[in-house]
């Protein structure tokens, strides 16, 4: 099952097109050309590119793209990686003004700026839009699995190019108790987490409600069956216990029929012998219950008969 998928439509559903929420989409936006935006300059002309890995989200981008630039947003297909990309793409003086209303970049003159984000980020934390900031973050740069029949385990990771901009957000988690570990691949940095309920925490940040209760019914189904798998492991470590333990009998009850030795003990002692050998499969407590005894004296008797078999073996 594709997760990742259902995350990123969860996340675009949640997004809100009431006028009232306009600077959550602007966050979002600004999250998602961090993660999947490329810039391209020559000279002063300048292309902001935005990859898309799904066709059925272009229109949604495109409007919220719309929201914030007076210029045209052009769908561009690209097919040189073997499978076709959706891209949307802003040109020349719209995407400058874009870039620099977000504080990403901007040409002053003939130089190009790339700006320095920390007050950026700063300004979301204290307006408390970093939830819309988050969901922008996912959206462009995640991959999450839950457990289902090809995959045990619970994952979720989130791929930036920026390896600043990753210690940034790992900072802001820990901030919240939410553990994520970094990797490094090549020239990635991969944000991590496998803790089903830090991912859980992570999904109900970003307000991705679908996939929170989710994930909540899979980690309910799964120690359901836990408790299941532990209850059973405990059983079958008694009943091989109590195996174990009726074999050291019935080895030493067998022996004292074979050498004739049974038929000489007094008949308590040997209605214990026949019993055991009748029940071999029975606890302690089922075979005191049909000898009318208790597991004391059933014990006392059992071992009176493994003593009088080592005896007879010397």
């Amino acid at each position: 099952m594709n997760f990742t998928s259902q995350l990123k439509n969860d996340l675009l559903k949640s997004i809100s097109q009431d006028s009232e929420a306009r600077r959550d989409r602007f966050a979002f936006l600004r999250a998602l050309i961090k993660m999947r935006g490329g810039i391209d300059v020559y000279k002063k002309s300048i292309n902001l590119t935005l990859e898309l890995d799904s066709f059925e989200d272009v229109s949604d981008i495109a409007a919220m793209l719309k929201e914030f630039t007076d210029g045209e947003t052009f769908f561009v297909v690209d097919g040189r990686k073997g499978e076709k990309t959706p891209k949307l793409q802003i040109k020349d003086k719209y995407a400058n003004e874009l870039l620099s209303s977000m504080s990403l970049s901007h040409f002053e003159g003939d130089k190009f700026v790339f700006e320095d984000e920390e007050g950026y980020f700063k300004s979301i934390l204290d307006k408390g839009i970093f939830q819309a900031y988050f969901k922008g973050i996912l959206y462009g740069g995640a991959k999450l699995q839950f457990p289902d029949e090809e995959y045990p385990n619970y994952c979720l990771q989130i791929f930036f190019s920026d390896t600043a901009f990753c210690n940034r957000i790992v900072k802001t988690l820990e901030d919240m108790d939410i553990s994520v570990k970094v990797y490094e691949r090549k020239s990635v940095n991969i944000l991590q987490s496998r803790s089903g309920n830090d991912i859980a925490d992570m999904l109900a940040l970003a307000g991705a409600v679908d996939s929170v209760l989710q994930l909540n019914n899979i980690m309910a189904e799964r120690e359901k069956e836990n408790d299941f798998n532990r209850q059973s492991n405990l059983y079958m470590a008694h009943y091989k216990k109590a195996v174990d333990s009726a074999q050291k009998y019935l080895q030493a009850i067998e022996y004292l029929q074979e050498i004739g030795e049974l038929d000489k003990i007094d008949e308590k002692l040997k209605a214990v012998a026949v019993a055991r050998a009748e029940n071999y499969d029975a606890s302690m407590q089922e075979l005191a219950d049909i000898l009318g005894t208790s597991k004391t004296s059933l014990s006392r008797y059992l071992n009176k008969l493994l003593t009088l078999a080592e005896q007879k073996r010397r």
